[in-house]
């Protein structure tokens, strides 16, 4: 049989190319929908999850198989290389806010090894109309949350991107604190996404020092077969790809953002010969580092 191919879209690179390079994304859900449609077929991001806040009217979201239909105010947590569809009424309000991987490892890292394995890994729907009594204060806590980050999002005060990460820390812990007892999904696919969560936490941890996909198959102790299997399969992109990937990613924040030489650069993420990371990266993003660092540096 074959198997279905699912458009993996990039936000920075298929909607807004002025956050091309950016964790994080947000707009208005209205926005969005005019460009994709409100009728949004299958699709999926595969380094990034996503949170849709319908603020009013019917909506219909197929999160990989799981069709959630809710009236009113709903929450929809979409986890990374996720399969996912929605319908929403014509000109129902709300936002979409993107987010890439990297930041819920990161607090997955910090709540400890209880929360690791729990934290954000299944598709989340959550309505006022399904929020316990005791949890209702929450759900509106949670809505005004991404009020905040909509306003810091649109304003030019210092100190912008560290408020935008501490609100976002706290809408995702909200998040989960209100979807604890609702995970939905079988065991079978729960178990190759966790694989795949704890294979992606492992590289955020290592990616500067370990490349070779068998210290990553011993850590998640399966053979490298199995893990070339679960990463095609969740995010169609093979182990290397993804260790690949997030090196670039860092070596794009830091020409951008550090003022490191050449040298400084390549030795920070485990490459002992610069030239040697010079050329990885010109294969990678068809630009030299100073040839991307003078393209982005002009806009």
């Amino acid at each position: 049989m074959t198997k279905e191919w699912i458009p993996n879209l990039q936000i920075g690179q298929d909607y807004d190319s002025k956050y091309r390079d950016a964790d994080i994304h947000f707009d208005q859900l209205g926005a969005m929908a005019d460009f994709f449609g409100r009728d949004m077929p299958v699709h999926m991001h595969a380094d990034f999850c996503q949170i849709h806040f319908v603020l009013t009217g019917d909506t219909q979201f197929n999160i990989d198989q799981n069709i959630y239909k809710t009236s009113g105010a709903a929450i929809f947590y979409t986890p990374p290389a996720t399969p996912h569809a929605f319908l929403t009424e014509a000109n129902a309000p709300g936002y979409v806010l993107t987010l890439h991987h990297s930041i819920t490892s990161t607090i997955a890292d910090e709540l400890g090894a209880n929360a690791q394995n729990r934290f954000l890994i299944l598709p989340i729907c959550l309505t006022s109309e399904n929020t316990r009594l005791e949890k209702e204060k929450l759900f509106r806590t949670t809505l005004e949350l991404i009020e905040m980050i909509k306003s810091e999002w649109s304003s030019e005060l210092s100190y912008k991107n560290e408020a935008i990460l501490g609100l976002i820390k706290l809408l995702l812990l909200n998040i989960f604190r209100l979807s604890e007892s609702d995970e939905k999904t079988n065991s079978s696919s729960r178990h190759e996404v966790e694989i795949y969560k704890h294979f992606n936490q492992l590289v955020e941890n290592h990616y500067k020092t370990e490349k070779t996909i068998s210290f990553y198959c011993q850590r998640l102790d399966i053979n490298e077969s199995r893990l070339n299997y679960v990463c095609k399969k969740i995010s169609g992109s093979p182990p290397k790809a993804i260790i690949n990937s997030r090196v670039i990613l860092e070596a794009k924040r830091h020409i951008l953002h550090a003022n490191q030489s050449l040298n400084e650069l390549s030795y920070n993420l485990g490459y002992l010969d610069p030239s040697y990371f010079s050329r990885f990266f010109q294969i990678k993003t068809g630009l030299t580092p100073s040839e991307y660092k003078k393209r982005h540096s002009q806009g």
